[in-house]
């Protein structure tokens, strides 16, 4: 068997399993107003875009947080300053295209790959955030996400619905983005440390057992292709450099078509305000 062959059989193999055991996202969680935490812009729409779609296509309410201004994507190519600036725009078209108004969009620009230094400030102004937009259903990364800025995003939220007052609990909703970046979801030629035995198994698991709800959002994938080709610097090579990296050369394109399979997962689980997440 070839390794594509190979990896085909091992990922049906595995999402087979692993939808006998997901259940579909509760009606009250697509009915419910949201909140989405971004460590970065376009992560809103790679991970949960979809989600979005349909919220806003009910004319549910949903605010996108931006947590990082981005500017360190493409640092050896462009200016910190002008990258913030393109990437700030990108994102306000992005969230347009999947129906959330600018006005509904904040930036809180705390610097690109130091969100984890200054967790105390992020988790104030999220818990600002979330006093302003009580009872929200919120969005943030996966918890095996493995960049720091998206463990830092969740961190944060974590610790801002910590900090609140007691009272009714929220339900949280992670996104997988880098998670999707292992054996057999893409590729064998990408980086050789996410493909060893043991990181594939505990990718499997988690999989299986923490990414257990699940959405279809077939209908939706017009608006979510839109939105991503607002994100120009990510998707496209810019100021004419051959060598300006894009997301479909992560893994030879096989991590960006996970986001596009008409399925968006989930990990679902309840925070309760005053104390640690349970």
């Amino acid at each position: 068997m070839t390794g594509g062959r190979l990896r085909a059989a091992a990922r049906g193999t595995l999402e087979g399993v692993a939808s006998l055991l997901s259940r579909p996202l509760p009606a009250s969680d697509l009915q419910a107003p949201a909140i989405v935490f971004a460590p970065h812009q376009d992560d809103e729409t790679l991970g949960c875009g979809g989600l979005i779609a349909l919220k806003r296509a009910q004319g549910v309410a949903v605010s996108v947080v931006f947590m990082t201004d981005g500017r360190t994507s493409h640092a050896r190519w462009l200016d910190g300053d002008e990258l913030a600036r393109r990437r700030r725009a990108e994102a306000v078209a992005a969230c347009g295209a999947l129906g959330v108004a600018e006005a509904d969009v904040h930036f809180l620009e705390f610097r690109d790959g130091e969100l984890g230094n200054n967790l105390e400030a992020a988790v104030e102004r999220v818990a600002q955030l979330l006093r302003e937009l009580p009872g929200r259903v919120l969005l943030a990364p996966y918890a095996h996400d493995v960049t720091p800025d998206h463990l830092a995003t969740l961190a944060a939220v974590t610790g801002a619905v910590a900090a609140l007052p007691a009272g009714p609990a929220w339900t949280l909703l992670e996104y997988p983005v880098w998670f999707w970046r292992h054996w057999p979801w893409v590729c064998a030629n990408d980086e050789r440390s996410l493909l060893r035995p043991r990181v594939i198994l505990a990718a499997a698991v988690r999989r299986c057992a923490h990414l257990a709800t699940h959405i279809d959002v077939r209908s939706a994938l017009p608006a979510k292709r839109a939105a991503l080709a607002c994100h120009q610097t990510q998707i496209s090579r810019q100021e004419g450099r051959a060598d300006w990296p894009v997301l479909a050369d992560v893994a030879g394109g096989t991590w960006l078509d996970r986001f596009f399979t008409g399925r968006e997962h989930f990990r679902r689980r309840r925070l309760a305000a005053g104390r640690a997440a349970r």
